[in-house]
């Protein structure tokens, strides 16, 4: 599988460029209630898109999260709320919030171990 589910999954972005602002906390919040709600364990929605990078937020309820997939570039999870774990080739970083990591460049899976939002940085080739 080389999709990767925050970038193919089916949210709306709400700022495009430099021209929004974005409530990452309500925006979060309302995203951890689709998730519940829809039982898929995650809702996600781009909330900046940019020629080259892409902002994405994800709500994870407790147990949710993202599958294992492949990196599609450079990009870095930041934990905002509650607390999550990013696993890949054997090795595992636990993020609480307000910590952030560097997302290795092979596969890897994202799990939320208490209701979490998290903001994922991408950096998107050929932009």
């Amino acid at each position: 599988m080389n999709e990767h589910p925050a970038i193919d999954d089916p949210g709306q972005s709400r700022a495009q460029g430099t021209s929004g602002v974005v409530d990452l906390r309500a925006e979060g919040e309302e995203l951890l209630d689709q998730a519940r709600s829809t039982g898929r364990g995650r809702a996600v929605r781009a909330v900046v898109r940019q020629p080259g990078q892409s902002l994405v937020l994800l709500g994870l309820p407790a147990g949710g999260g993202l599958p294992e997939h492949e990196a599609p570039g450079p990009a870095s999870l930041l934990c905002l709320s509650g607390r999550v774990v990013l696993s890949s080739d054997g090795t595992s970083h636990a993020l609480s919030a307000g910590t952030a990591c560097v997302i290795p460049p092979e596969r890897h899976e994202v799990t939320a171990a208490v209701d979490s939002v998290c903001l994922l940085a991408l950096s998107l080739p050929g932009s």
